[in-house]
């Protein structure tokens, strides 16, 4: 009792801190399917519980590992209380790492992680999107770099033998390759990483061919992409054996591109300068940035941590903006090193870290501003659950408080699991996919929301999953405007219209 007591007043502050993160992740504990995204993500696991392989059974634009989650919590409870576990390691493993930077200052561990905290909270941080759970994995892996390359920081950690050191840049490699396996855009932190190690870690100046070559020496580079790529070429070839290997690759990695580059340019494409040339622009800005903070680093002789964050959040703003899609949970990666580079800023002495770190926050503000991300009322969303347990509000108005259409959702799929069979398949066409994993039924075909099968072009294949299940249920949204003509066709002759709930249209097959 004696050494639980010593290690709770040791780390006091840090247990206030997880205690702070659990209260205000508590009312996304009981929200309903009302978030899209996560609607989709159960889909997914429910189709992997039922036999389903992912992209050539039913599919989504991204890895397979966030779906498998999806897929062991099985509803959005579970799902939110898995993130809420995740999150509290983050913090915890974040907080080692602001020990590791700086040792002598409590103020700045304690700083940084709040707004870790609360910076994340405000972009969507309480959803179950990849976007928060790459942070555990994100997070792991710079802190064991950083203690390898610094091993004389905070923890004064012995030298290590050599087989371990192995082992642990194989294990940052790893840690990279399950955020890659959550979300492609924590390729860019691992990128940072292996930039920071390539060009940054050297000691003195040496001329930027030099600090070329020196890649084919480093072996700490080589172990940490034998570490990433092992598991994504694991995942590659598995899909393979289950016939999936073409989709696998077109849809969570090569098609991304067009996918992410459709939103400002109107159309969807896997290639093509129409869709890419935004994304090379900005990779080419990102590039100059990096090199002139690299001159900038050496001229200067910058702290080891300083250009670590540095070159994170760099990357991290690229992969943020990688789509120019204003979804505020796209700005969680560049947040994390964000919290840090704050308390360089606030505790630093050098005027150079100031400078450098108030132009980040510059650029980050013009984008945000030019990007317009949307933004979500905190206030307001803690209210709306306090009022439900007081009583203020019953069950349809706190849902209401979410989406109009969340209790249209509930009485949806109550109806679909009064009136068909579990094994009976379902379509639905509208963007509604929490219906699925709320009523316990698969979609005919792969996709689940009207928009994948626009964007992806997937009406011939969607009918002809149509035609081979033949659903006894169709749900068709009245705010779905964009055409599906065999469908209606279908309709016309094989359904009749037998309810309507709210918005929803229910036909039920006469054959």
């Amino acid at each position: 009792m004696k050494k639980i007591g010593k290690w709770i007043s040791k780390n006091e502050g840090l247990i206030l801190i997880l205690v702070l993160v659990v209260v205000l992740r508590i009312p996304s504990l009981f929200e309903p399917y009302w978030y899209g995204d996560e609607g989709i993500y159960l889909a997914l696991g429910q189709g992997l519980k039922k036999g389903l392989v992912f992209y050539r059974d039913i599919h989504d634009n991204k890895p397979p590992l966030l779906y498998f989650l999806a897929a062991i919590a099985g509803n959005v409870f579970y799902f939110r209380l898995m993130l809420m576990v995740c999150f509290s390691i983050t913090v915890v493993l974040f907080f080692k790492l602001m020990q590791a930077l700086f040792p002598k200052i409590p103020k700045a561990w304690y700083l940084s992680t709040l707004l870790m905290i609360v910076l994340t909270t405000l972009t969507e941080g309480n959803i179950a999107n990849a976007e928060i759970f790459i942070v555990l994995p994100v997070v792991g892996g710079v802190l064991i770099a950083y203690r390898e390359v610094n091993p004389s920081t905070s923890l004064g950690t012995r030298r290590k033998k050599k087989e371990k050191k192995i082992l642990r840049w194989l294990g940052v490699g790893l840690l990279f390759s399950i955020g890659f396996l959550l979300k492609v855009p924590a390729l860019f932190d691992f990128m940072a990483v292996m930039i920071w190690l390539w060009w940054f870690s050297s000691k003195g100046r040496s001329a930027f061919g030099r600090e070329l070559l020196r890649i084919f020496k480093n072996k700490r580079l080589w172990l940490m992409l034998v570490g990433f790529l092992l598991p994504v070429l694991i995942s590659m070839a598995y899909y393979t054996w289950v016939g999936a290997g073409e989709r696998y690759l077109r849809s969570a990695l090569m098609q991304n591109i067009g996918y992410l580059a459709s939103w400002s340019t109107g159309e969807h494409s896997s290639s093509g300068f129409a869709t890419s040339s935004g994304i090379i622009i900005r990779a080419g800005l990102l590039f100059t940035a990096v090199l002139g903070f690299w001159g900038i680093s050496k001229k200067f002789k910058l702290s080891s941590g300083v250009n670590l964050m540095v070159v994170l959040f760099l990357f991290g703003l690229f992969g943020a903006l990688l789509s120019e899609r204003p979804y505020p949970h796209y700005l969680i990666q560049p947040i994390v090193p964000l919290a840090i580079l704050i308390s360089y800023f606030l505790f630093g002495k050098r005027k150079i870290i100031k400078l450098v770190v108030l132009g980040l926050v510059a650029v980050a503000g013009f984008y945000y501003h030019q990007i317009k991300f949307w933004h979500y009322p905190i206030i307001p969303y803690y209210k709306n659950y306090i009022d439900y347990r007081l009583g203020k509000k019953n069950i349809d108005e706190y849902r209401n408080y979410f989406d109009f259409r969340v209790t249209q959702t509930y009485k949806v799929a109550q109806l679909i699991t009064k009136t068909t069979l579990e094994s009976d398949r379902l379509f639905i066409w509208g963007d509604e996919p929490g219906i699925y994993p709320l009523s316990n039924r698969l979609p005919i075909g792969r996709y689940t929301v009207a928009y994948h099968v626009v964007d992806f072009n997937g009406f011939d294949e969607t009918i002809l999953a149509f035609d081979k299940y033949k659903p006894k249920v169709v749900v068709l949204m009245k705010y779905e405007k964009r055409p599906f003509p065999q469908l209606k066709t279908r309709l016309a002759t094989d359904y009749v219209l037998t309810e309507k709930i709210d918005q929803a249209l229910i036909y039920r097959s006469i054959k």
